[in-house]
């Protein structure tokens, strides 16, 4: 799955403090998805999102599988490949990083929830879709409208 076009990745100081806690959790044992889920308190594709930057960076590896099946390999479970040297070496050139400033203006969402009349539903964290703000009012369909009579939000438009 690939990133968003419009949302920048940068390192914020609080994605660096993240990446700090959970390669020192790695180098205390063995972690697996739930447990840097929990630890982080990111939801499943944030914990996606670091793994796949630690297992780029080569900080971390798959040690081996869980639960598995004939079928399926089960669960991973996720070691450090480094030694305690190599670990500090990187956490300190993390320490060397730019930090991205968190959040690069206004979005149109934010501006949009000021509104009291507008309603968002979010969907679940593992959906890849990014939610789009519509300018128009809603509006029922003109079928249910000649069936059942213009809806709410029509009637306090015309008052």
């Amino acid at each position: 799955m690939t990133r968003a076009a419009h949302v920048t990745h940068g390192n914020t100081a609080a994605r660096l403090e993240k990446i700090r806690k959970l390669v020192t959790a790695l180098q205390a044992g063995e972690m697996m998805r739930e447990d840097i889920a929990s630890l982080l308190k990111v939801g499943p594709s944030g914990v996606r999102g670091y793994i796949n930057d630690l297992r780029g960076a080569g900080v971390m590896g798959i040690a081996r599988y869980v639960d598995g099946t004939a079928y399926a390999l089960g669960r991973a479970v996720y070691c450090i490949l480094m030694d305690a040297e190599q670990a500090a070496a990187y956490l300190a050139g993390l320490a060397a990083l730019p930090v991205a400033r968190a959040g690069g203006g206004r979005s149109g969402l934010e501006v949009a929830a000021r509104d009291p009349s507008r309603h968002f539903h979010i969907l679940r964290d593992d959906e890849p879709y990014s939610v789009r703000v519509s300018r128009k009012p809603t509006a029922r369909d003109p079928l249910v409208a000649a069936l059942f009579g213009a809806g709410p939000a029509a009637m306090g438009a015309r008052a």
